[in-house]
């Protein structure tokens, strides 16, 4: 069997984040995210998690942005790290697709999110045109903001 056979796509992503009704809040009101389910607090296989010998407790969400989905997560034991680079491996970062680039970051940056830098435009290559910026939601979870070339 091949991933063309057996991949349907990308279904979710997840972030731990370390209160969970604050940053739902956050991506609801910032994003215009919906919640669209509610995982309550519960005991989690800790084995299957990669923690083995630790007590995994947890609640979650899920919310719905645009087409995609965010898994958020705030593990009550074991308490992770606060920070992370947007470098470091792992998941680097969450991207969403905006329309105006500009607005979006004016409309991010009141709501508490920091760029590194003011949006960049693609000059050349099968992208050109195309506009991003990374930023940091109040937690620390490098986003990037994508407007694709008209």
């Amino acid at each position: 069997m091949n991933a063309e056979s057996t991949i349907l796509g990308l279904d979710h992503t997840g972030i731990v984040v370390p209160e969970l009704e604050s940053a739902v809040s956050f991506y609801v009101r910032v994003f215009g995210a919906e919640v669209v389910d509610r995982e309550p607090e519960t005991d989690v296989n800790a084995t299957a998690l990669g923690l083995s010998g630790e007590r995994v407790r947890l609640r979650g969400a899920f919310l719905r942005v645009g087409e995609g989905l965010l898994e958020l997560h705030e593990y009550l034991t074991p308490r992770g790290r606060a920070t992370r680079r947007t470098c470091d491996t792992g998941i680097g970062h969450v991207a969403f697709s905006v329309k105006d680039i500009d607005a979006a970051c004016a409309h991010l940056e009141r709501a508490g999110v920091q760029f590194e830098s003011a949006p960049i435009t693609v000059v050349s290559g099968a992208r050109a045109g195309r506009r991003w910026v990374y930023g940091r939601d109040p937690w620390g979870v490098t986003v990037e903001l994508c407007q694709h070339a008209s």
